[in-house]
């Protein structure tokens, strides 16, 4: 990938040329990623998880998305990281979401490592992050690619039902968000959908600046042995370190 110094002195005028040149993923790299994917995504689809005391006794996958930059059309070159919303049939609320989300993690674990699709895929890692919301993260190496893909899993209550692009919510999701008084972030996954729309549906000049914001944002965040370039803003590296260096999840980001 280019040096952030050579975006800097990158002149407007080609700036869609970088894009292209350094940004921008291949055709058939991106491919060999989304079919490892889709398997994962057909296992979500298809499992019918058997619930435990307090879950519906049938747990099915009402609907999975992809979100982040897989989702909206902003992926950089060389990502590996896929993160995936599972709307349930078991949560009916906020409420709900946030009392049964760790029973939730367990089914989906346990339903992974006997899922013998996963395992022919190349499933080598699998662990439950702690984050908001807390997330399953699988690590998988295909034949196909060179480097393993990681996939993180969020099941999340759908509150905005079956949404169509560019729709409003109704306002009384957003009283019985308040309502669920719960950590802050906590049910952004719910909402992925609006988040994703938003960028998805833009043009395509507008995906290129994002992209150019998000490789300015991870070469200033991680400069590696290098200096961070002069015009670094320190909210950026102020962040960084109220972070310690932990990645944001892709359903954090707008990007």
């Amino acid at each position: 990938m280019a040096l952030t110094q050579e975006l800097y002195a990158t002149p407007a005028s080609r700036l869609d040329s970088f894009v292209a040149q350094w940004l921008q993923p291949h055709r058939e790299w991106k491919e060999k990623v989304l079919d490892a994917v889709r398997t994962v995504e057909q296992f979500l689809r298809q499992e019918h998880f058997q619930g435990e005391h307090g879950l519906d006794r049938d747990v099915r996958v009402l609907k999975v998305i992809k979100v982040g930059s897989f989702g909206n059309g902003t992926i950089l070159r060389s990502t590996r990281e896929v993160e995936l919303v599972a709307f349930l049939s078991c949560f009916h609320s906020f409420h709900e979401a946030a009392t049964h989300h760790q029973a939730v993690l367990r089914l989906i674990w346990k339903a992974i490592w006997q899922s013998q699709d996963l395992l022919a895929l190349g499933l080598e890692c699998l662990r439950v992050e702690k984050r908001v919301p807390d997330a399953i993260v699988l690590t998988i190496q295909t034949w196909e690619a060179v480097e393993p893909i990681t996939v993180t899993i969020v099941p999340a209550y759908r509150a905005l039902g079956p949404s169509v692009p560019n729709s409003q919510p109704p306002a009384e999701v957003y009283v019985s968000l308040i309502n669920a008084c719960d950590v802050p972030g906590n049910f952004s996954p719910s909402f992925s959908e609006l988040q994703r729309n938003f960028v998805k549906h833009r043009p395509t000049k507008l995906k290129s600046l994002l992209r150019l914001v998000k490789h300015w944002y991870h070469q200033a965040r991680h400069p590696g042995s290098r200096r961070p370039h002069p015009q670094c803003s320190r909210r950026v590296q102020m962040g960084h370190r109220r972070s310690e260096g932990l990645p944001v999840p892709e359903t954090g980001l707008l990007l």
